[in-house]
């Protein structure tokens, strides 16, 4: 990701001239630089052309969707850390772990926020590095019988029987991070016993 200048550039691709300028005149006036796209092909271009500090891009395109645009940039290495922010409607609202599994950093849905609440959100991922996307967070309950499962135990040095050495409560496989990014898909793995969990929290609230 391009090194955060003075007046960070933000790309925004939206097909709705009225929407587009609103959001454009608020970021302009804020002190971003603004650049302007009516589609995916031209996003694309101008993306390339001048890579962008964030990206808010519209889901529905008169040419290519939003999430086509999405996976061509992230499959592009010089944007694998760009924040790119969907615009959704209502009727594409989707999951925060869908959009991050996608390549997203975040989306936002048109008629809940406002251009300043949008200004803010700019801000506030800049300011938290940028291109950092959310971690996404996956919990499976794990049958210590079938399949690799004693194997995968014996590769991390869990316990080959999935249980808690505490309480013998049945332990849960916790997955963390960028399942997004296509070209390295790193995460993390622990055991977590959701029974020793519950225990300390109400041993907390007492």
């Amino acid at each position: 990701m391009p090194a955060i200048a003075e007046t960070p550039n933000v790309l925004i691709v939206e097909d709705e001239d009225l929407i587009r300028d609103a959001y454009a005149l608020r970021l302009a006036h804020e002190g971003f630089t603004v650049i302007q796209a009516k589609n995916g092909r031209e996003a694309l271009a101008r993306a390339r052309q001048d890579i962008p500090h964030l990206i808010l891009l519209d889901v529905i395109l008169p040419d290519f969707s939003g999430f086509e645009v999405l996976k061509a940039l992230r499959a592009d290495r010089r944007f694998s850390s760009v924040p790119v922010v969907l615009f959704t409607n209502l009727g594409q609202h989707m999951d925060k772990h869908e959009a991050a599994r996608m390549g997203a950093t975040d989306y936002l849905v048109k008629s809940e926020v406002t251009p300043a609440e949008v200004v803010n959100r700019v801000k506030k991922l800049l300011a938290e590095g940028g291109g950092v996307r959310p971690i996404a967070n996956f919990e499976l309950f794990v049958d210590a019988e079938r399949g690799d499962a004693a194997a995968l135990a014996s590769l991390l040095g869990y316990p080959r029987d999935y249980r808690c050495r505490q309480c013998g409560g049945a332990l849960v496989l916790l997955l963390s991070g960028d399942f997004s990014d296509p070209w390295t898909r790193n995460f993390r793995a622990r055991l977590r016993c959701p029974r020793c969990q519950q225990m300390a929290e109400t041993a907390a609230q007492a």
